[in-house]
């Protein structure tokens, strides 16, 4: 068989904006606001989980295209940048993401500067 590119199966065309606009916590208490804007999104996220004992924030920019979201967070504390890719359930209206954080680290050790995850995040009234 063929190589065939992760592109192929997707949809052509941008769908239907979802709006992602409000409040949102995932599974570890972390919380987002979000502003959007058409397909563009801003915000401030809120880590529950930092490197420290209390919370860290974050500047969030990132795009909607119909229910899939990508957004980026480039964190006040840390020199660390850390960017979540995903879609909205129709269903659920939760947000079901991946992650990938990198980090500052000493030259030689870049691979330990990579971090992975998934978060789940649910709209806040």
């Amino acid at each position: 068989m063929a190589y065939q590119p992760p592109l192929h199966a997707a949809l052509s065309g941008t769908g239907p904006t979802i709006d992602v606009s409000g409040r949102w916590v995932n599974e570890l208490g972390s919380t987002m606001v979000i502003a959007q804007a058409g397909t563009l999104l801003t915000g401030i996220y809120t880590s529950a989980v930092s490197g420290g004992t209390s919370s860290t924030s974050g500047a969030l920019q990132g795009s909607a295209d119909g229910a899939l979201i990508a957004f980026l967070v480039h964190w006040d504390d840390f020199q660390a940048i850390t960017a979540w890719v995903g879609h909205q359930d129709t269903t659920s209206g939760a947000l079901a993401t991946l992650w990938q954080m990198t980090s500052a680290t000493d030259s030689g050790d870049e691979w330990s500067s990579i971090n992975a995850g998934a978060d789940t995040f649910t709209r806040l009234p």
